[in-house]
Order: C-alpha cells, then structure tokens, then sequence
C-alpha cells in the first residue's frame, strides 16, 4: 500500500455494513492466532475513530509487538478485510460465481480429476453464456483447449477443438464490436463532459462522424446486450447534445427496454440501469412528460427491489446522486414550494454525507440545481451561498458551460439582492471570461446588455428593459443552440416576473403542466 495507508485502511473500515463488520471478525476467529486477535483489536480502534489519528492507536497499543512494523500490520489488516468481503460475496454476483467455478475447476486440475474438472468447466461455461461474461467464458475455453490437449482421460469426449475455436472466435468477434462501440460511445462524452451540449452548427457538425461511425460497427441485429446498451446509449448522448430531445427519448427507452427484458444482466451492475432512468426522467421533464417523469423516478429508488439486488454503498450513492438530482431538476420547473423545502432539506443533509464521493463536475451539478432551487422560492441569500461554492468547487477545464453559467446566475443573484457594485465588478469578470474562451454566443451577449443597461437606467425604465430582453430572448429560444442557455435557468420566466411583477415562483407554477402534454 502506499504511503496513504493510513487514511485507506480508516476509510476502508468506515466503508464496511455492520453485517460486513460482523462476518470479518468471524473470519479472522477461524484463523485465531494472538496475531488475528490483535488484527481484531486493530481494527475495533480504527472504527471507533471518526477521524484516523495514528498517534491514538500508538498509545493504545503501546508496547505490543506489531506497533514496532506498524505500517506492515495495516497492510496485513487491510488484506484481511479484503479476503473477508471476497469471502463474504463470493456467490453475490454472476460473475463471483462464474470465477469461483473456475478457481474449482483449476484445484480439479491440480489434483489430475481431469473428468470432474471438465464437468465444472461445463458448468461454468453454461453460467457465462447466460449472463453474457464474454472474459470469463475465453478463460474456460482456454482451460478445456487444454484438457482436449491431454487426449487420454475420460471427460474430454464431449470437448472438440473445432468447437472450441469457433466458439473463441465469435466470443472475439462480440468483443471487438463493444470494444469499438465503447470507444465511440467515450470520446462523444468526453466531448460533452468538457464543452457541454453543442451551441453551434459548426461543434454539431464536428459531433456527426462519430454517430455515423456507431452505425458502421458491427451488425445490430447480432449484438450482444452490452453492444445493443452502447449504440443506444450513444445514440442518446449525441441527440441530447444536439438538442433534439424526442430523439434521445426514443434512444433511452430503448434501452429501458432493453434493460427490461433482461434483467438478470443487469443485476450485478444496477448502477447502468439508474444511470439511465436519471437521464429518462431528465428529458421527460424537458419535454413536460412529468407524470412519465415521476413514474421513473419512483422505479429508479425502487431499483432494489425491482432487481432484487442488494443494497450497497455504491449503489445507496447512485440513487441519491441519480434521484435527487432529477427531483431538483423537475421542482425547478414546476415550483412547487411545499415539496422543494422538504426535499432541500434532505438533499442539503445527504450531500453532505456523500460529498467526498462526487466528483467535481457532480457537485458543481447539485451545487446549481439547489441554488437555483433556493431562488426560485425566494431565498436569495441561500440561492447566493450554493453559487458560490459553485464557483470554488468547479475547475474553469472540467466544465466551461457550468463555469460560465455559474457566473451568470452570481450576477442574476446580486442583482435581484440589490448589490449592483458586485453585479458591476463581476460583469466585467464574465466578460473578461467569455473573451478567453471565445464564447461568443446570442444568448451571453443578451444577457450582458441588459445588466449594463439595468446599472444604467433609472427603475422607470427597468420594466421596459425586461421586456425589450424577453423580446429578443424569445427570438433565440426557437434555436436549439441558444436554447441550452435555458436549460440551466428558466431566464425567460425571470425576465416575465419582473415585467409582469409577479414572483417568479408564481410564473413556473402557472406555466407547469399538469399533465403529460406530448
């Protein structure tokens, strides 16, 4: 382990169930030695700290053997605690069991039961088709190439080599075309997780080769599930960068039916399906299919259930990320006040506890949707604190589009709040900002317009600014490249309240469908 192996091992034992806790201390009676039992001691310390502090344990343990090679017994307990979780989950996935077929079949070996060995690669290689384990089934076929290499034991009768290799060379064939498809599929995200949905025609034209490049790999009427995921995965990615949402509608319920229909393969790995129903419910609610959207919501916290999966870590952080995220997003169109203060309160208490296991662009994300959230209900000085750990928290590289946005809204903010000496130092930041990254959109200089003239003119003439801003806004709103401007903030309902001076609030709830519309 490296020189963290402190703060990895604390981490690792604050990771663990209580079921899990349990079951490790089992295990390391089976080995019990006054080695094990100080490993036990060890790690009962470690979890009774809610901060590690290596200097406590010293002294805890002062004078006991292992203190003097300290850093070894932590790597020693770390393993052991590993080898109790393999132990603990060895039957919990297909893929466990799979491996665990062969570990057997390789002892059979050893001990040149070359028959029995054969029957439990047999075994193994049934469970690997079945669950599509393309990997584990080339290791059991390069274990029966090598009892048919034997030819002189009973059990090989009903292995042939031609059998064999056709079977390696179609599992390499699959392979190939998800490699292929993968790689598709990751160099479009990585484009979007940079740049963001595309703004231009120029940007959309750079995004086509790589959808018509899905298209020439392979043959979807003979994908395997993980082919069928990434082609309809990708395919989503590119529409919803483009814009078109009923498009990447059709893409993602493609794929929830996809999921649907073989649920015994996404059992191991119930994170994808979440993954998808987020990004559904995300576009059901841009295309005001909100009873569809709550629909998916409840299926995707009840995912568990559904798959009859087991609750872990990962998937506990992927349900609040996913769900909460989503929920956000649909209270920020539909504003209701009763349902937001409950649920900011619950994600503000869970974002805390998970925080340290988002990554930057992740929190920046929920960072927008409470501040936005926040606003909308007319908090402003909350709506202000949630922008600004925005600004810190999110590097200018990892996300330009949440960067640029968050600085807009800090003006949006300041303005509402009456600080115009703060909206004029950071317009002139925005502006600087834009100019370095060539961001030179409608939208951005619509907005910039209206906050120099908004500085400039008297409160007489504020009302007609807005609606001079909202004229010009709506013109823009029909292309699909200035309309991620609005995905971010509903400026539009902004620029109508103060026209209007209704609130905000009141604006999104009367516009707020009740119903499914499309």
């Amino acid at each position: 382990m490296s020189n963290k192996a402190s703060s990895t091992l604390h981490e690792l034992i604050h990771s663990l169930t209580s079921a899990e806790k349990r079951y490790f201390k089992l295990f390391s009676n089976r080995h019990s030695s006054s080695n094990q039992k100080q490993y036990v001691q060890l790690f009962d310390e470690i979890d009774g700290q809610r901060e590690y502090d290596e200097s406590k344990i010293m002294k805890a343990f002062k004078g006991s053997s292992f203190t003097k090679h300290f850093s070894i017994a932590k790597n020693r307990l770390y393993h052991q605690i590993l080898k109790s979780l393999d132990a603990f989950y060895a039957q919990d996935t297909s893929e466990a069991e799979i491996n665990q077929y062969i570990h057997y079949s390789e002892i059979l070996f050893q001990k040149a039961l070359y028959g029995q060995c054969a029957k439990i690669l047999s075994t193994a290689s049934k469970l690997a088709l079945k669950y599509e384990k393309w990997p584990a089934l080339l290791q059991i076929i390069k274990r029966q190439k090598r009892l048919l290499e034997l030819q002189n034991y009973e059990g090989a009768k009903n292995l042939s080599s031609k059998g064999l290799l056709t079977q390696e060379r179609k599992l390499l064939e699959i392979l190939s075309v998800e490699m292929q498809l993968w790689e598709a599929k990751s160099n479009l995200f990585q484009q979007l997780f940079t740049k963001g949905q595309v703004r231009d025609k120029q940007n959309a034209q750079k995004l086509l080769p790589l959808l018509k490049n899905v298209e020439k790999i392979g043959s979807s009427q003979n994908d395997s599930f993980e082919a069928a995921f990434l082609r309809n995965h990708t395919k989503s990615a590119y529409y919803f960068a483009i814009g078109n949402y009923p498009l990447t509608y059709s893409s993602l319920k493609a794929n929830v039916d996809l999921m649907d229909q073989h649920l015994q393969l996404v059992k191991d790995e119930p994170s994808i399906y979440i993954s998808v129903l987020t990004n559904l419910i995300y576009v059901c609610a841009k295309l005001n299919k909100l009873a569809e959207s709550d629909k998916y919501l409840n299926r995707s916290r009840n995912l568990p259930k559904v798959l009859k999966s087991k609750v872990n870590k990962d998937l506990e952080l992927r349900v609040f990320t996913n769900t909460f995220s989503l929920e956000l997003a649909i209270l920020n169109i539909t504003a209701d006040e009763e349902r937001a203060e409950k649920l900011l309160s619950t994600v503000e208490k869970e974002l805390s506890k998970w925080e340290e296991k988002l990554s930057e662009v992740r929190k920046a994300a929920f960072y927008h949707s409470i501040s936005t959230l926040h606003f909308i209900v007319g908090n402003h000085r909350k709506a202000l604190h949630w922008n600004n750990r925005l600004l810190n928290s999110i590097n200018i590289e990892q996300s330009e589009d949440q960067y640029c946005f968050g600085q807009i809204f800090h003006i949006l903010v300041h303005y509402e709040m009456g600080n115009m000496d703060v909206v004029s130092h950071s317009m002139k930041s925005l502006k600087r900002y834009l100019k370095t990254r060539k961001r030179k959109y409608k939208f951005e200089d619509l907005f910039i317009e209206l906050m120099q003239d908004l500085g400039s003119e008297p409160p007489a003439e504020q009302n007609a600014l807005f609606a001079n801003f909202l004229k010009k806004l709506e013109k823009i709103a029909g292309n699909k490249y200035e309309q991620i401007a609005l995905e971010y903030f509903d400026f539009l309902s902004w620029a109508e309240s103060h026209i209007t001076e209704k609130s905000l609030q009141s604006i999104l709830q009367e516009k707020a469908p009740e119903k499914d519309i499309l």
